[in-house]
């Protein structure tokens, strides 16, 4: 098929322009740059570019449309509408058996001299009378693991079983662990990237270590969650940094009053928990740090806590499902995707703005798939009705939108570890498209309408959404 003359495409360009979208700017509707000059020739571009026109059709990614006597360009997207679960992958996952021996490897020890390096002969005579030479392999010593020094949070008064439904523990997989089998089970594919905790008790508090699995106890989140009731103490090792943190009643300490030791790395050696476990010590300052934390909780608090005494008791621990974070307190911008949200807010009664949006939120959760989940059809519906919607951190809504998180999380997680197994870019396309439409969700229900619309506007799918949402207002008529 041979390509139209540039002459002939640059006319079916300008027909269009001064039909559609007079007020662009020729020179500026067809950008040339090296994602377009270097693809291809200069008549293949315009001629490419005046069928995307002329048809509505995609041009390197993106669709032409014509508004308000302007050429806007929407990102092609699609969304997958059945994702790989790496949560349902998971769970058809046997958690690995306890190894048996030593939790750590040891220095080897020759049965006859403790420190030799090679047994006392290296020769023997064989019944010939032939010397003959034998080797024996031996290993460098390796240095001893350093002591263990997870982040806790302890709670006065609760229960270990209290400490993890808080935690948001996974009731499937509640179950007695040392800290080496914890470690094993948070490491494999059965955890699904998600943190494991283990809880007891010392004196009249409850505790939680972490085990694996992203940084938690610091969280504000968590912090209001394990302190709601209670007073809460934390302490965290994370790199150069050691903390002790407090909150009392749900309401976190302020910053300035968390207690903390910065210390500069040592060594270039690569880290990671399992370099502690083969005694490499990146931040020698924190570990000192730590210990002395540990003086502190027992001096000031009573609370004697030995993080290596207690690493060989089985204690009742799971996995947990992290709590959602706090949606920010902010105002919303005036203008959307080069849309006029302050014009629309401000021409618009509230009442008839809020069910133009939850229309747009409907739609939103069609495009992406969110309403598949019967615990976001039911709100939807409550939503269609003016009922209030439960959106708090152990309701049914708020754990369907914990756990599309946790499958974000986990699918970035498999990805980027090099060996995807059964998950692929597009199932983490569907995932953060679903969980970024559950965030819009909860805005809708936590904050005031202008900045509900924008959440909501600024994550449809449709290239069309701004003539739905002039047929949703129209249909509202003078409500």
């Amino acid at each position: 098929m041979s390509i139209p003359a540039v002459e002939e495409s640059r006319a079916r360009i300008d027909a269009w322009l001064t039909r559609h979208a007079p007020l662009t700017d020729r020179a500026d509707a067809l950008p040339i740059t090296p994602g377009i000059a270097g693809r291809s020739s200069l008549p293949r571009v315009l001629a490419d570019f005046a069928d995307a026109l002329e048809g509505g059709l995609p041009f390197l990614g993106r669709i032409p449309l014509a508004v308000d006597g302007k050429l806007l360009w929407e990102e092609e997207r699609t969304v997958p509408a059945d994702p790989v679960s790496p949560l349902s992958h998971a769970g058809a996952l046997a958690e690995p058996e306890p190894e048996s021996g030593p939790p750590f490897p040891r220095r080897p020890v020759f049965p006859n001299q403790a420190e030799s390096t090679v047994p006392e002969s290296t020769h023997r005579v064989t019944e010939g009378g032939t010397r003959r030479l034998a080797f024996v392999r031996t290993g460098r010593p390796q240095p001893e693991p350093l002591p263990d020094q997870p982040d806790v949070a302890f709670a006065a008064g609760l229960t270990p079983g209290e400490m993890l439904r808080r935690l948001g523990a996974v009731p499937a997989t509640v179950r007695p662990r040392d800290r080496r089998q914890a470690q094993r089970a948070v490491e494999s594919a059965w955890a699904a990237h998600r943190p494991l905790v283990r809880a007891g008790a010392v004196g009249g508090w409850a505790y939680a270590t972490a085990e694996g699995g992203a940084a938690q106890f610091a969280r504000p989140e968590v912090l209001r969650a394990l302190s709601a009731g209670t007073r809460v103490l934390v302490l965290t090792r994370q790199g150069p940094e050691v903390a002790l943190t407090f909150a009392e009643d749900g309401v976190p300490c302020p910053g300035e009053d968390i207690r903390r030791v910065m210390s500069p790395r040592e060594g270039n050696h690569a880290g990671g928990p399992w370099a502690r476990r083969l005694g490499v010590d990146l931040w020698p300052g924190s570990t000192a740090a730590y210990t002395a934390f540990l003086a502190v909780l027992e001096g000031e608090f009573g609370i004697a806590y030995d993080p290596h005494a207690e690493g060989p008791q089985e204690l009742t621990s799971a996995l947990v499902l992290p709590l959602l974070d706090d949606l920010p307190e902010r105002e919303p911008e005036a203008c959307v995707r080069d849309f006029d949200l302050a014009g629309l807010v401000e021409h618009t009664p509230t009442r008839r703005l809020r069910t133009a949006v939850a229309a747009q939120l409907a739609r939103l959760a069609a495009e992406t798939h969110l309403d598949t989940h019967p615990e976001v059809t039911e709100a939807l519906e409550r939503i269609r009705h003016g009922l209030p919607v439960d959106c708090d951190q152990h309701d049914p809504l708020a754990l369907r939108i914990r756990t599309l998180a946790a499958e974000v999380h986990a699918t970035r997680a498999t990805l980027s570890g090099g060996d995807g197994g059964p998950v692929s870019e597009d199932d983490l396309t569907a995932w953060v498209a679903r969980s970024d439409a559950a965030d819009a969700l909860r805005t809708f229900l936590r904050h005031p309408v202008p900045v509900a619309a924008e959440a909501v506007l600024q994550q449809r799918i449709s290239p069309h959404w701004r003539d739905e949402l002039a047929a949703d207002l129209a249909d509202l008529g003078d409500v």
